[in-house]
């Protein structure tokens, strides 16, 4: 599944990095890295987001409360962590007055990706329809090298 989703979010996620004081981004589902945009190794990037997991079933355990946000901080740099349905997305930045504006812009960020993600799991019967629909540039109406010139035009460029 990230194989499909990752050309489509990695625009998106690329623009939220420009975003304030962004240094480095981890988009997950459930417990599974999507895309890794973090400045450090891979299994330091699983390591962080199962610790999130665990902090959330925690703080969360008292019962009538969903623990949605983390936001801590080290020398030098802030963790925002946001959690969204299904998916989880992991902020390095390191300008304390930016919260606020990071946090709406991950939410808004999160609501478009389950978007997405639910689209991917639940297709639609109109999704197969569209598919039937479109024709390769290289097909032909009978098979015999006869061109479809009618389904797709096509403007030869000149040399």
């Amino acid at each position: 599944m990230a194989a499909s989703i990752t050309p489509s979010l990695r625009s998106a996620l690329e623009r939220l990095k420009h975003a304030g004081s962004v240094n480095g981004l981890l988009l997950c589902w459930r417990r599974q890295i999507l895309i890794n945009l973090l400045p450090f190794e891979e299994f330091r990037a699983e390591r962080l987001l199962q610790t999130l997991h665990d902090a959330r079933a925690h703080f969360g355990s008292g019962g009538d409360r969903e623990v949605k946000t983390f936001w801590f901080g080290y020398e030098g740099v802030f963790v925002l962590a946001l959690f969204e349905g299904d998916c989880l997305l992991v902020m390095l930045h390191t300008h304390a007055s930016e919260v606020d504006f990071m946090r709406r812009a991950g939410l808004t960020f999160l609501d478009d990706t389950q978007l997405l993600v639910d689209a991917l799991l639940n297709p639609s019967p109109d999704d197969d329809v569209s598919r039937t629909e479109t024709q390769p540039l290289g097909a032909f109406e009978d098979g015999l090298m006869t061109p479809i010139s009618s389904l797709t035009k096509v403007i030869p460029r000149h040399a």
